[in-house]
């Protein structure tokens, strides 16, 4: 099924599109709620802010980490299915309901990711092996572009229009580096079921056919 949502492409636009300056307005009173993206590397200038987790509220935790490192250090038994509970963040803001409004029920672990100057993510892939049963929506929100910040799938830089959601094959193997010295890159990732109704989802809304 995975291959019906992919057949358009490694990044494919959609007509699904957020207010990011009116985003970033109903974030401000969480600028202290940002946590460090996977404790085991404080090193890698990165934070997220949760929108769906485990629990329903904003911090630290497994949602912003690797599953399995966690699972591993904390004998806990976490899968991406159990991160389906909307947390504040979410509840205050609009313009993150108008996205979630036809997919929440089908959206799992998502949160808002914020690259520090220098905050890089390695050369990696988010799924191996043959079952499938999740995929990647991504919405540009802050100096997501090159030369600036580059996300390059294989050896292909990606190009952006801001507050747009995209579905991108994050099983290629991808990259993403901040090289602006003075401001941050955020962006909003959605780890969505492969399942008909997301297949639909995107099918209705393909920005160019």
């Amino acid at each position: 099924m995975i291959e019906q949502i992919y057949q358009y492409g490694d990044q494919t636009q959609l007509k699904v599109k957020l207010n990011a300056e009116r985003l970033l307005k109903e974030l401000s009173q969480f600028n202290d709620n940002w946590s460090q993206y996977n404790e085991l590397k404080p090193w890698i200038q990165r934070q997220g802010l949760c929108i769906l987790n485990e629990r329903g509220q904003t911090g630290p935790g497994p949602a912003l980490n690797s599953i399995h490192e966690w699972n591993t250090k904390h004998n806990t038994n976490y899968t991406e299915f159990s991160f389906n509970k909307p947390t504040e963040v979410y509840k205050a803001s609009t313009e993150i309901q108008n996205v979630f409004k036809d997919i929440l029920p089908y959206s799992f672990r998502s949160h808002f990711l914020k690259l520090k100057p220098g905050g890089f993510f390695p050369p990696h892939r988010d799924h191996k092996g043959q079952n499938q049963n999740l995929f990647r929506l991504i919405i540009p929100i802050v100096n997501c572009n090159p030369s600036s910040t580059r996300f390059m799938i294989e050896d292909r830089t990606l190009h952006w229009e801001y507050g747009y959601m995209y579905v991108v094959n994050t099983t290629k193997l991808h990259t993403l580096f901040n090289c602006n010295t003075t401001k941050d890159s955020i962006w909003l990732v959605i780890n969505a079921s492969v399942c008909e109704q997301m297949v639909d989802f995107v099918n209705d809304n393909i920005l160019i056919y």
